[in-house]
C-alpha cells in the first residue's frame, strides 16, 4: 500500500467491485482512517443465533452480496454501514431463559451515526455528498431491516420518500443483508418476499419507461 490515505472515492470503487469480503478487509485500516466510527464493528460478536458473523463481518458480507456495478454507490456505502448503531442497541432478551442478545431500534440508530456523525465528518475532510445522494444513503440506512410485505400499501409508504428505483436498491440491500444471516426459515421468508417486491418494482420500471419510449 502507498502512504497516501484512501480517499471516498478510492472505498466507493473497492465497494462497488470487490469479489471477496478478504479484498475490503484487508484495507480496514485505511478505511478507518476515512470513517474512524467503523471501528466499533471490528470483532464485535452479535451473540445472537441468527448470526455466524461479528458486526464486521457481517456487514462486508452484505456489501458483497450485493450485485457488482450497480450505478449507485450510496448503496454500497449503506450495506457497509447499515448495522453500525448495533453497539449503542444491544439488550438482553425479555424471557429469562433467552440466550441471545437483541437490537431493538438499530436501524434508526444507525441512520442517526450516519447522518449525524459519519456525513460531517466526511464533509470536513472535503468529501462533499450531494444532497441527492445523503437523501439515499439515510434512506437505505434507515430502512434496511424495515419489516417486508407484498402488501400495495408496504411499497406505497415507500414510494411517498423515495423513487421506485431506489425502494427497488433497497429491496437489494434488503436481500443482501438477509444473506448475511444464518437462513433460518424467517431469513428465508424474508429474501423470497424482497426478490418478489424486487421482481415486480423492476417490471413496473421497465412498463414505465417504455411508456416513456412511446411518448418521445
Amino acid at each position: 500500500m502507498g502512504s497516501e490515505r484512501m480517499s471516498l472515492q478510492e472505498l466507493l470503487v473497492l465497494l462497488r467491485t470487490a469479489k471477496t469480503v478478504a479484498e475490503i478487509d484487508d484495507r480496514k485500516e485505511e478505511i478507518t482512517e476515512l470513517i474512524p466510527q467503523i471501528r466499533i464493528m471490528f470483532d464485535y460478536k452479535q451473540k445472537n443465533y441468527a448470526h455466524q458473523y461479528d458486526l464486521w463481518f457481517h456487514c462486508l458480507h452484505t456489501v458483497i452480496n450485493l450485485p457488482r456495478e450497480i450505478d449507485d454507490d450510496m448503496l454500497y456505502l449503506a450495506a457497509l454501514l447499515h448495522d453500525i448503531g448495533k453497539p449503542s442497541c444491544q439488550v438482553k432478551g425479555q424471557n429469562e431463559d433467552d440466550p441471545n442478545m437483541h437490537y431493538y431500534g438499530h436501524p434508526q440508530k444507525s441512520m442517526e451515526i450516519v447522518r449525524d456523525e459519519i456525513i460531517p465528518e466526511l464533509t470536513g475532510k472535503d468529501y462533499r455528498l450531494s444532497s441527492k445522494d445523503q437523501k439515499r444513503l439515510i434512506y437505505y440506512v434507515e430502512y434496511h431491516d424495515d419489516r417486508v410485505s407484498l402488501r400495495i400499501k408496504h411499497r406505497k409508504r415507500h414510494l411517498k420518500m423515495v423513487t421506485l428505483e431506489e425502494f427497488h436498491k433497497l429491496m437489494l440491500l434488503q436481500i443482501a443483508d438477509a444473506k448475511a444471516h444464518v437462513l433460518i426459515p424467517p431469513v428465508i421468508e424474508r429474501i423470497r418476499i424482497c426478490k418478489t417486491l424486487a421482481e415486480d418494482t423492476l417490471a413496473v420500471e421497465k412498463r414505465q419507461a417504455y411508456k416513456e419510449g412511446e411518448r418521445k
